[in-house]
């Protein structure tokens, strides 16, 4: 196996970048989905409405990247607002059509499950037959990493193993559970519906794997992927006992 593609996304739910490199502690990649664009109630915006998210429309016209180490947002018509603007809040209520702001990630994660998000060629590829006239594109899935994975390989084959990547140890925890993101149109495609639709049918609504990091460092494209049978894990990655 095989570290093909990297991505950070420096505001939850909104695009993000490909990267060459990606740097881990323990609370995942760095500066991964570290702010979040909350409502006027403080919920944070997402594609779907829970008890900590609400679902905003027009989030993924919206994108961020990491420029001069200063996180800046960038909107549809190519402008650039650095996230300490007096005049972001404003911008970004306009566009998005409600009162909003830019919170910063204190004692609980932004992130919907784990800490580490990652795709399995294998697995998109199964997904692209089924669906030959779709655009699997693996930007849908808003992962951290893509794996090329023997074909055949399912997450299932993953959970509970150690993956070795870089300098990285990451621990596979459980599958992850897919949701109306991965249907959403994002820059050069469209809303597809039977993304999701064909994930719950054939890939029991899972697709990909969420891992928590074992050992911090960095992961670059390239780099070669071991694995290692790792301990036996409840479904949040808590260890079992025998």
């Amino acid at each position: 196996m095989r570290v093909t593609a990297l991505w950070h996304y420096p505001i939850k739910s909104t695009l993000g970048e490909a990267v060459p490199r990606l740097d881990l502690d323990e609370r995942g990649a760095v500066g991964d989905r570290l702010y979040a664009i909350a409502d006027a109630a403080g919920k944070l915006g997402s594609g779907k409405t829970t008890e900590r998210f609400t679902r905003i429309d027009n989030l993924l016209a919206l994108s961020a990247k990491i420029k001069t180490g200063t996180v800046q947002v960038v909107f549809p018509d190519g402008r650039e607002i650095n996230i300490g603007s007096d005049d972001l809040g404003d911008e970004l209520s306009g566009f998005l059509g409600q009162p909003v702001t830019l919170k910063r990630e204190q004692a609980i994660p932004h992130h919907d499950d784990s800490a580490v998000h990652l795709l399995l060629s294998s697995e998109l590829d199964g997904l692209q037959t089924l669906l030959p006239d779709a655009v699997i594109d693996p930007r849908r899935f808003r992962a951290n990493m893509l794996l090329q994975t023997p074909a055949g390989m399912t997450g299932g084959d993953l959970v509970d193993t150690v993956l070795a990547l870089g300098s990285v140890r990451l621990q596979v925890t459980h599958k992850t559970e897919r949701c109306r993101m991965v249907t959403l149109a994002q820059e050069d495609f469209g809303y597809d519906p039977r993304v999701l639709r064909t994930i719950v049918q054939e890939f029991d609504v899972d697709f990909g794997i969420y891992a928590k990091v074992l050992k911090p460092g960095s992961v670059q494209v390239g780099d070669a992927v071991d694995m290692a049978p790792g301990p036996r894990t409840d479904f949040r990655g808590n260890a079992l006992g025998i």
